[in-house]
């Protein structure tokens, strides 16, 4: 059943369109949302590593409202071959959270460790 959780003159929200946020963990602003993620390479999770070692686990979303792409694309040490990138940060407060990946079509590569469920 399907519960109404706030109600404005304008719209009702329902927590059917809540329950699936992902925010930054670092300032609390929506970034994408659950029923965006997909597979990629035949994985939605990808653990990786970049040049200089670091390791990251990522988690592929077709789309990220929160998040605004940066620099030059470049397909230096993509880790999803054809798919130039470019460094992924939050809007709300600039924080690198992943990587936007642009080729036939987007993606977003996002740090599963820069996500929360959890509002602030």
């Amino acid at each position: 059943m399907l519960q109404i959780v706030e109600k404005t003159d304008t719209e009702t929200v329902s927590d059917e369109d809540t329950d699936d946020e992902l925010l930054c963990a670092a300032c609390g602003r929506l970034l994408t949302r659950g029923r965006w993620r997909f597979s990629m390479n035949g994985d939605h999770e990808h653990t990786v590593f970049n040049p200089a070692g670091r390791i990251f686990t990522v988690l592929c979303f077709k789309e990220a409202p929160g998040v605004a792409a940066i620099g030059e694309a470049t397909d230096h040490f993509t880790w999803f071959r054809g798919y130039p990138w470019r460094v992924a940060v939050c809007r709300g407060c600039d924080a690198h959270v992943g990587w936007r990946y642009e080729a036939d079509k987007v993606f977003f590569g996002l740090i599963k460790s820069k996500l929360t469920d959890r509002k602030r």
